[in-house]
């Protein structure tokens, strides 16, 4: 998730010592902080814009926390409200939270229980805001769009593409399973120059192979039995435009040596035909795995993937970039919602530990589906990789090994929460920095490996 632009919390109390309290507080931890004694004057400055977090007291004279909350939502219904309550006022906060208040605090407010939840709900503001800034460009033809992501690896992938959209070169996307081939494929077609030209994607894994040299040369009227009219191939039909190969390792070995034959001349001729066609076409290969491991188990030849190979586009897979897992999560809940005409339901705290802990095997195309149950009310399925979490992956053990297991577990679970920073994790579990540090050497935990925005 992105950190360039600085968040800030609005402070509404009408206790002055309060007030000066815990802005002292906020300030110490390196929040920008504006404070109000009185509700009313801080109306102006609520708006959808506004890229922080309120806290607000619920019992103020002249208009109340309550009402307060109220305005807010009219403004912006995804603006993080956490409402302060005295002592006999859960029934208050309790409407506050049915009305859309992000989280409740007691007072005396703790000074870390304050920042830990002012740090999730400032994360949840942050996503809010990245999503709305996505929802706001203009256009399907905008890169940023399609690969969606403010991690390294995605930025780099952006400037990567950008780069080989206008050139005129064949090229090969290597990536796991739903982790976005045909994304990519599309963009460099669409974005580029052959844009107006035809996109041909191509099965590989899908064609039979007494299909495959019809369906890619064409041929002629009476060319074989059965061949009532004439017919144009794949080859063909991608003149002037881009031919999208997936799964090109499922397509037969002795088929690729006639590949590579076109791909060197640009010409094919139908079958049944004596007439060489020419051909400009940009080709586009798809693959699972790393490329010297399919030639090695004979499931591409050496030769075609030198011809293809002019550049490659290495896509990440989604474990590898987990802090764009939420930001990904909502932009697909928001289209799921637009398709079944329904609201976003809320995330709970539990739901996003696991979205950024679950390593998902299905890569994007598997979390755009968990998406789409998410909205309409499905229960999340998990698949073996499922995070951890469930007390019964402890049974059995010891007592000492099951609390040793869970510690480290949880210890684990709030770094890559936070990417590595040891400061705002010892502050989300309210326990000393110092204290921190000697439960991950204990554990050995590197902050470095919790660090997802790479």
């Amino acid at each position: 998730m992105s950190k360039a632009t600085k968040q800030h919390i609005m402070l509404i109390d009408d206790d002055q010592d309060l007030l000066e309290e815990i802005a002292d507080t906020l300030e110490l931890a390196g929040h920008n902080v504006f404070s109000f004694a009185r509700a009313d004057l801080a109306l102006p400055h609520i708006t959808s814009q506004f890229n922080g977090v309120i806290v607000c007291d619920i019992r103020m004279p002249k208009m109340s926390g309550l009402e307060l909350l109220e305005h807010a939502m009219q403004v912006d219904p995804e603006l993080p409200i956490i409402m302060i309550t005295g002592h006999g006022q859960v029934a208050e906060a309790t409407m506050a939270m049915k009305a859309g208040a992000y989280d409740f605090l007691e007072k005396p407010v703790a000074p870390e229980q304050l920042l830990a939840t002012l740090s999730r709900a400032l994360e949840k503001r942050q996503l809010a805001q990245e999503v709305r800034a996505l929802k706001g460009m203009v256009g399907d033809n905008d890169l940023a769009t399609r690969l969606i992501g403010n991690s390294k690896k995605v930025t780099a992938l952006r400037e990567q593409v950008t780069t080989l959209t206008p050139l005129n070169v064949d090229l090969i996307v290597q990536g796991e399973t739903g982790s976005g081939k045909d994304v990519v494929t599309r963009a460099l077609h669409d974005l580029g120059p052959r844009a107006a030209g035809p996109f041909v994607a191509v099965n590989c894994a899908a064609l039979p192979e007494t299909l495959v040299d019809s369906a890619f040369f064409g041929h002629e009227k009476g060319a074989f039995t059965g061949a009532d009219q004439s017919h144009v191939g794949y080859f063909e039909a991608a003149h002037g435009g881009t031919l999208f190969l997936d799964e090109l390792e499922s397509m037969p070995l002795n088929f690729q040596v006639r590949l590579l034959r076109v791909l060197e001349n640009r010409e094919t001729t139908r079958l049944g035909g004596n007439k060489n066609i020419k051909l400009d076409m940009r080709v586009i290969a798809a693959v699972k795995g790393e490329l010297g491991q399919l030639v090695k188990a004979e499931k591409l030849r050496a030769d075609l993937v030198f011809r293809l190979n002019i550049a490659a586009i290495d896509l990440p897979p989604l474990r590898a970039r987990k802090n764009d897992v939420e930001l990904l999560f909502m932009h697909f809940c928001e289209r799921a919602a637009a398709l079944h005409q329904c609201e976003v339901p809320r995330l709970d705290d539990k739901l996003r530990q696991n979205l950024t802990r679950y390593n998902w095997p299905g890569n994007v195309r598997e979390l755009k589906n968990a998406a789409e149950r998410f909205v309409i009310g499905l229960p999340l399925q998990w698949s073996a990789d499922e995070p951890p979490s469930d007390i019964a992956l402890l049974s059995g053990l010891p007592l000492d090994d099951a609390v040793n297991a869970f510690e480290k577990s949880y210890i684990e679970e709030a770094l890559a929460r936070h990417h590595g920073n040891v400061t705002q994790t010892a502050e989300a579990l309210s326990i000393p920095r110092k204290k921190l540090y000697l439960r991950m050497k204990k554990y050995g935990l590197s902050k470095s490996i919790f660090d997802t925005n790479e």
